[in-house]
């Protein structure tokens, strides 16, 4: 027996981002469903995986001699920690996340996301809302870089000798 909703589902994309308050009472509310949630109970090999990706993300520091070396580590692990959760969660339960996101947006509204790739100083006075979402959205490439062995800088159709 299906149950028919009574709103309409817009593509997450469209939805725009909920404001402060909101992403915090979801976060709280995504959090105490993750009854799982063992901080050092992850194996040590997925614990090393998860180490790699802050690591490749630039999310360790450079110089782990430095006093807030070992705070800023735990906080790291801890923040992709609880994002492996999260992700486990809406493996096994999408309904539950997705639920718990329309009751977000339901309460709190949401705000359209502006599409500039500028940040400001008053944005920045509003990262959750105005900052974290337009970043992740930006979509960066890198340039090709000549490969000199291969020789693929050369222009097409000119033989190594030709080239300037």
């Amino acid at each position: 027996m299906a149950t028919e909703h009574t709103h309409e589902h817009i593509p997450e994309e469209i939805y725009g981002v909920l404001p402060d308050e909101g992403v915090v009472e979801l976060t709280d509310n995504l959090t105490g469903y993750m009854h799982e949630i063992e901080l050092g109970g992850l194996t040590d090999i997925m614990g090393q995986v998860l180490d790699d990706l802050l690591e490749q993300s630039g999310g360790m520091p450079r110089d782990l001699k430095s006093d807030d070396a070992f705070e800023q580590i735990t906080q790291n692990q801890l923040a992709v920690t609880l994002a492996y959760h999260l992700g486990r969660l809406e493996g096994r339960s999408p309904q539950i996340v997705q639920k718990m996101m329309d009751e977000a947006i339901e309460k709190w509204g949401i705000n359209g996301l502006e599409e500039s790739n500028e940040i400001t100083d008053q944005d920045l006075e509003s990262p959750k809302v105005q900052v974290y979402p337009r970043l992740r959205r930006i979509e960066y490439t890198d340039e090709p870089q000549p490969n000199v062995e291969l020789g693929w800088e050369n222009l097409e159709g000119e033989s190594p000798s030709e080239a300037p």
